[in-house]
C-alpha cells in the first residue's frame, strides 16, 4: 500500500505542474478551510475564528491555553505550558476532534493524547478556525465532534522572542522570513524548558518549522515541513499507581499541497506525518517497563471544485494509510525490527482508508445550503455512508438562523484496541462509534457586536472508552451502547467603545458560554473520558488600552466539569470540583518594532484538577520580550 500511495502522490504532482508553464506570480493565496470542500467564504453553520490580534496579545505562550478559552473546546492538560494536552469539543472526548495545520490532519493514529504534538509556537500562527459539530461528510473520520484548524502566516516577520519565569521556565525562539521573486520562505526554531511546577513535571521541547509558498502559472502551491521534541517527566500522567513516569516524543511532519483556481479548481494535498513515543513507567528504572512506539501516517486528499451561476459542485477523494511497530501494540511481526541494541520493535498492525466525498453548495437569494455525502471504504471496519446537509437563512443583512444535520464516525486508535499493562487493558473487537448531530443556530452580527446562538443534539452509539467496573483494578475499552449529548453554546464578541459611545479604556469584550448534558451516568462503572466531559464552561477575555505603549489582556474561564475519579490517597471516589482560572498580561512598546510582557497564569492561585489525581500549576509569572527585526 505504501507504493500505492507513492504512486499517487507523483501522479497528483505531475497532473498539476504539466498545467503550469514558465511565468512566476508574486500573489500568494492564503490556505483557507471553512465548514465545507468547496472553501468558499460562505460559512453556513458556527466557526468561530480567533485571529491575529488575539493570538499576539492573549496571555498564554502555548497553542493549548490559548484553546482553553475556545467555544464550547475542553482542554485538559496533563502538564503545562504544552506538554501533554487532550483537546475536546461539545462534551464529547480528545479521540473525536480533527486538528489540521493548513488544511493537513494531524491527528495520532496510536492516541489522541499525541495530537497536539505539533511543531508550530504561537508566533507562526496567523488564526485557528475552530468548527464545531460532527463534520464527517466533509472532514472523514477523527471530526466526530467537530475540527481545529490551525493556519499559519504567509508572511512572517523576522523575530526574536525570549521569556523566563518561576520554575526556572526559560523559553527562545527565531522566525526568519524571505521573500525572492519565486518564493516566500518562512523557517522557525523555538525551544523552551523547566524543572517544573511540582517535582516529575519537568520538560525539554524543542520545535523546528519550514514554509515555502509559490505561485506557478496559476498553480498555488504550498509547502510545510516540522519537527518537534519532546522530553518530559510525566507525574501521574497514566496511572497514579506509580507516579514517576517519564515519556519522550518526537514528531515528523512533512505536506504539499497543489492548488489551481478557476471555474473548475483542482486541490491536492498530500502529507507524511511519522511519530515516535518512548514510555518509561519507572524513570529511574527503565527497564522494568519500557514502551516504544513508532507510527507513520500517508495520505492524499484529492478535490474537484466547478463552479455554478448558483454556487458550487464538488467531488473528492482521500486516501490515508497509518501503521505502527511497537514492543506492546499490535499483532506480532514476522521478525523483530531492532530499536537498539537492547530493544526491539516485536508488534505492528497497519490499515488503510478511502473516502469519496461529494457535495454541492448552493446561494440563492437569502437561502445557502451545503449539502453532502462521504463514503467510508476502511480496510478493517467495511464500507458506510455519513450523509448531511447545513442550511442558512438572512433574515436581514446582520442576522441570519442556521441549521445543520450530519452523520459522523471514528475509528478505534491503536492503543484502545491493543494495549496492556497492570492497569489498562485494550479491546480487539471494538466497533467504530458513530453519532447523529442536528443543530440550529442565529448569528447577529451587529455595529458594535457579533454575536452567536446555538441549540445542538448528538446521539451516540457504540461509543468508546476506558471503563472501571466498581470491584475491578483494570482499566478496559469497550462500546458503551448509546449516549446523547444536548447542549447550547453563546458567543459574542463586543466593541465596547462602540456599543456605549463612550472611549473607554476596555476596548473590547469576548464572552463564551456552553452547557453540556448527557442522558447516561456512570452507574456501576468509572468513565474515563466519555462521561467525565465539561457540564458548563463560561469564559471572558478583555483589552484594556492604558496608554499609547501599555496594553493589560484579561482572560477569566469558569469550568464545571461532570464526573469524578478515584482518589489515589483515599481510594475513595470524588466528583470534579468547579473552578475559576484567571489570567493576564501587561506588555509595554519599547519601540515600534519591540515590547515587553508579563504574564501571569492562575492569577488567583487556584488548586484544581484537568485530570483526576494530576494536579495543575498554581500561579505562575512569566517576563519575555518580543523584538522584530
Amino acid at each position: 500500500m505504501r507504493n500505492t500511495i507513492k504512486t499517487l502522490f507523483v501522479i497528483a504532482l505531475t497532473s498539476n505542474i504539466a498545467i503550469a508553464q514558465n511565468t512566476i506570480s508574486r500573489n500568494i493565496d492564503e490556505v483557507v478551510v471553512s465548514a465545507n470542500r468547496a472553501q468558499t467564504e460562505e460559512n453556513i453553520t458556527n466557526v468561530q475564528v480567533i485571529s491575529l490580534e488575539e493570538i499576539e496579545n492573549a496571555p498564554v505562550q502555548t497553542i493549548e491555553d490559548l484553546l482553553e478559552y475556545a467555544i464550547n473546546v475542553d482542554v485538559r492538560q496533563r502538564g503545562g505550558q504544552g506538554v501533554q494536552a487532550d483537546i475536546s469539543m461539545r462534551g464529547g472526548t480528545f479521540e473525536q476532534v480533527l486538528v489540521m495545520l493548513n488544511g493537513i490532519k494531524l491527528n495520532d493514529p496510536q492516541t489522541g493524547h499525541h495530537t497536539m504534538d505539533l511543531p508550530v509556537s504561537l508566533e507562526q500562527i496567523e488564526r485557528i478556525e475552530v468548527i464545531t459539530g460532527g463534520a464527517s461528510r466533509i472532514f472523514g473520520n477523527y471530526a466526530y465532534t467537530g475540527a481545529i484548524n490551525i493556519i499559519t502566516k504567509s508572511e512572517m516577520k523576522n523575530s526574536i522572542s525570549i521569556s523566563g519565569g518561576e520554575n526556572e521556565f526559560k523559553s527562545g525562539g527565531v522566525n526568519y522570513h524571505k521573500s525572492t521573486e519565486n518564493l516566500k520562505h518562512n523557517i522557525s526554531v523555538n525551544q523552551k524548558e523547566s524543572d517544573g511546577y511540582i517535582e516529575g513535571m519537568d520538560y525539554k521541547i524543542k520545535n523546528y518549522y519550514y514554509q515555502a509558498k509559490t505561485n506557478i502559472d496559476g498553480v498555488n502551491a504550498l509547502f510545510n515541513a516540522g519537527y518537534t521534541n519532546k522530553e518530559f517527566g510525566a507525574f501521574s500522567f497514566y496511572t497514579p499507581k506509580y507516579p514517576d513516569q517519564f515519556e519522550k516524543t518526537q514528531t515528523t511532519f512533512a505536506s504539499l499541497q497543489l492548488k489551481r483556481e478557476g471555474n473548475i479548481t483542482l486541490d491536492n494535498k498530500m502529507y507524511w506525518r511519522k511519530h515516535n513515543d518512548e514510555f518509561i513507567l519507572f524513570r529511574e528504572n527503565p527497564s522494568w517497563y519500557h514502551n516504544f512506539h513508532e507510527t507513520n501516517v500517508f495520505g492524499m486528499d484529492m478535490n474537484v471544485v466547478q463552479k455554478t451561476k448558483t454556487g458550487t459542485n464538488v467531488i473528492g477523494m482521500e486516501i490515508r494509510t497509518d501503521n505502527i511497530i511497537s514492543n506492546v501494540l499490535g499483532t506480532d511481526l514476522e521478525s523483530p525490527i531492532e530499536i537498539d541494541s537492547n530493544n526491539f520493535y516485536y508488534k505492528g498492525a497497519s490499515r488503510t482508508t478511502t473516502n469519496l466525498f461529494a457535495e454541492k453548495n448552493i446561494k440563492l437569494n437569502k437561502i445557502a445550503i451545503s449539502a453532502g455525502i462521504m463514503m467510508n471504504i476502511d480496510s478493517e471496519y467495511g464500507n458506510e455512508y455519513f450523509p448531511g446537509i447545513d442550511m442558512s437563512y438572512s433574515v436581514s443583512d446582520n442576522i441570519k438562523l442556521f441549521t445543520s444535520y450530519n452523520k459522523s464516525m471514528r475509528t478505534p486508535n491503536y492503543t484502545e484496541l491493543y494495549y496492556s499493562s497492570p492497569t489498562n487493558q485494550g479491546n480487539i473487537n471494538l466497533q467504530s462509534e458513530h453519532s447523529t448531530n442536528k443543530e440550529i443556530g442565529l448569528k447577529w452580527d451587529g455595529n458594535a457586536h457579533k454575536t452567536t446562538f446555538t441549540c445542538y443534539q448528538r446521539e451516540g452509539r457504540n461509543m468508546i472508552d476506558w471503563v472501571l467496573i466498581n470491584g475491578d483494578s483494570i482499566w478496559r475499552t469497550q462500546n458503551l451502547s448509546q449516549l446523547t449529548t444536548t447542549g447550547y453554546e453563546f458567543n459574542s464578541r463586543i466593541d465596547i467603545n462602540k456599543l456605549l459611545n463612550t472611549n473607554s479604556p476596555i476596548s473590547s469584550l469576548s464572552v463564551n458560554y456552553a452547557v453540556n448534558e448527557s442522558d447516561t451516568t456512570s452507574e456501576g462503572f468509572q468513565s474515563a473520558y466519555v462521561l467525565d466531559h465539561l457540564r458548563s464552561n463560561f469564559s471572558l477575555s478583555a483589552s484594556q488600552n492604558i496608554s499609547d505603549k501599555i496594553r493589560i489582556d484579561w482572560i477569566a474561564s469558569y469550568q464545571d466539569r461532570e464526573g469524578g475519579y478515584t482518589d489515589f490517597e483515599s481510594g475513595e471516589e470524588v466528583e470534579y470540583l468547579p473552578f475559576w482560572l484567571v489570567s493576564a498580561r501587561v506588555s509595554y512598546k519599547v519601540f515600534e518594532n519591540s515590547k515587553i510582557f508579563i504574564d501571569i497564569n492562575n492569577l488567583l492561585d487556584n488548586e484544581y484538577v484537568d485530570f483526576g489525581n494530576i494536579p495543575q500549576p498554581r500561579r505562575w509569572v512569566r517576563v519575555g520580550m518580543n523584538i522584530l527585526l
